[in-house]
């Protein structure tokens, strides 16, 4: 048996991504790919021509002409994820989430009791662990390879903006969110990385120490531009993750053990620059990968990490033309569809509340003092932020943030 998946939202994200893999697999014969909707007609029309299946503008009508979907995947702007989420939990469908996971604790929360409550799973497109080199990476991790994980370093730069060297930096000020697309840098980008820090630590965090600044002098950019957190993980382990779009391009990840370490400075890279403690001297091991051609697409086969014994990573699209960075993207649409025919969980779903949790704290810990005062993990209560941003998204839309 096949899931039958439609896409909700055909913006850049599913041009780029989502929909050549929902064709693909569809074409390989793992989903059944039944159906498109959008609200601008135009983009409605050309994706849903473009992949040969039945396009919408209304979600309601979408459903009522093919009442056997099984999942939607929903690849819309991060206001509008426990919104939809939870309106098609309730006409019983399963569901997919884009990254981040929702606005707020209590609006993840929402989805995760709207889709108990109706009997159905949720999973959050988290890609960037599933990559094949991040699998690796955390098999490596996990089989013990790198030792006990002491440090995880993480400074990523993004669509990078002239510094303006004369300018007053901000803290986090109202309007916290223009409530458009994305939710802020350490939402957007920062749940990848914070979810990839986790998972390197092999540990949830216990406490965040952050600083988040606004440096652009451009009014209408109400997100921050710069952030740094220190994250203590509860086996002692520390991550340090900092994020900006100003400025000098930075890209740099470090994971530490005490027995060997992964310095990549190019992590979008097929490289992976892997170090292990011999004695007294470091080795560096090397790791290869094989490949062939799958209709003009240069698709992994596997990687292949030359200690002995060898580490092996398989690609499971290997006979797929599905690149690198989409695997990530098939894995997610697989583990949804799993868990709705099997009614067993998703891979990633309750994950994806605690990359929404550290970021989070990290609002909060720059906002009670500038890094100065930790924030402990799990939060207990709503934050200062959180408030803030349930009280302008009522001032947006004239509801609760809670009523979908």
């Amino acid at each position: 048996m096949k899931a039958k998946v439609a896409l909700l939202g055909c913006g850049n994200p599913a041009q780029k991504w989502h929909l050549p893999t929902l064709s693909e697999l569809a074409k390989r014969g793992d989903i059944e790919f039944v159906a498109l909707c959008d609200m601008v007609e135009d983009i409605a029309a050309a994706s849903g021509t473009k992949y040969g299946v039945p396009y919408y503008t209304n979600l309601d009508e979408m459903l009522d002409r093919h009442k056997d979907i099984l999942v939607v995947d929903i690849v819309t702007g991060d206001p509008t994820h426990h919104v939809l989420a939870c309106q098609l939990a309730e006409r019983g469908k399963h569901v997919m989430v884009e990254k981040p996971m929702a606005l707020t604790l209590a609006c993840c929360d929402l989805i995760i009791d709207t889709c108990r409550r109706n009997g159905v799973r949720f999973e959050v497109a988290e890609n960037y662990f599933r990559m094949p080199k991040q699998r690796m990476i955390v098999k490596l991790i996990r089989e013990g390879i790198l030792g006990d994980i002491l440090r995880v370093y993480f400074s990523e730069p993004k669509r990078q903006v002239p510094f303006e060297p004369r300018v007053t930096p901000s803290g986090l000020m109202r309007p916290i969110s223009g409530f458009g697309r994305t939710s802020g840098m350490c939402m957007d980008m920062g749940a990848h990385r914070l979810s990839q820090l986790r998972l390197y630590a092999q540990s949830d965090p216990r406490q965040v120490s952050a600083i988040v600044k606004k440096y652009h002098s451009d009014p209408n950019r109400v997100h921050e531009d710069w952030a740094h957190a220190v994250i203590e993980f509860e086996n002692g382990a520390t991550g340090i993750y900092e994020t900006s779009r100003l400025g000098e391009l930075q890209k740099y990840c470090q994971i530490t053990g005490t027995r060997g370490s992964i310095l990549d400075l190019d992590y979008f890279g097929p490289n992976l620059p892997l170090r292990l403690l011999t004695g007294e001297s470091w080795e560096e091991i090397p790791v290869r990968t094989e490949r062939r051609t799958i209709d003009g697409v240069d698709v992994l086969q596997r990687i292949v990490v030359e200690t002995k014994p060898e580490i092996i990573f398989e690609n499971r699209f290997r006979d797929h033309a599905i690149d690198d960075w989409s695997v990530g993207h098939a894995d997610e649409i697989m583990s949804i569809a799993k868990a709705a025919l099997n009614d067993e969980p998703a891979e990633y779903c309750l994950e994806g509340r605690k990359d929404v949790e550290m970021a989070m704290a990290i609002y909060e810990s720059s906002l009670l003092g500038n890094g100065a005062v930790p924030v402990q993990l799990p939060l207990e209560s709503i934050t200062d932020y959180e408030r803030m941003v349930h009280d302008d998204y009522q001032t947006k839309f004239d509801r609760q943030i809670t009523h979908y």
